[in-house]
């Protein structure tokens, strides 16, 4: 793209800092990963392709309502009324970290038919994927 290397090492330098800036300022203070939705490339394609993924994430009627999974989840996506409703509240990136404060296991992954152990194997390997793929474009 012709960019000199002394801006292109600025620009880089810059977004970096903006990124430890988020983390600092608002992740830490909030103690939510606020910078997983809001910088983070991932995360940021999450949340706009969040309506159109066909992966879904739900709460079946197992769930006794003992809130365990909410000091699991660090997006703010399982509240009382959420958890009632059967499903994560928008802020969900599907991360899967509740799954491990759910007892009941009543917190399971939905993808078309797939059961939820399988449709989870798969949303980790398609994220997996994207990671490495977005961490390999930084580098080049």
């Amino acid at each position: 793209m012709n960019v000199p290397l002394m801006t292109a090492t600025f620009i880089a330098i810059a977004f970096g800092l903006t990124g430890i800036g988020i983390m600092i300022f608002f992740s830490i203070k909030r103690k939510k990963m606020v910078h997983c939705v809001m910088y983070c490339p991932i995360g940021t394609i999450v949340n706009i392709t969040k309506h159109i993924n066909p992966f879904r994430m739900y709460i079946d009627q197992s769930c006794t309502l003992c809130m365990h999974c909410t000091k699991f989840c660090k997006y703010d996506a399982l509240n009382p009324a959420d958890i009632k409703n059967g499903k994560p509240s928008i802020t969900c990136t599907l991360c899967g970290d509740c799954l491990a404060g759910c007892h009941q296991t009543s917190i399971k992954y939905k993808f078309f038919s797939l059961n939820s152990n399988r449709s989870r194997f798969l949303y980790l390997l398609l994220t997996i994927s994207l990671h490495a793929s977005c961490i390999a474009l930084a580098r080049i």
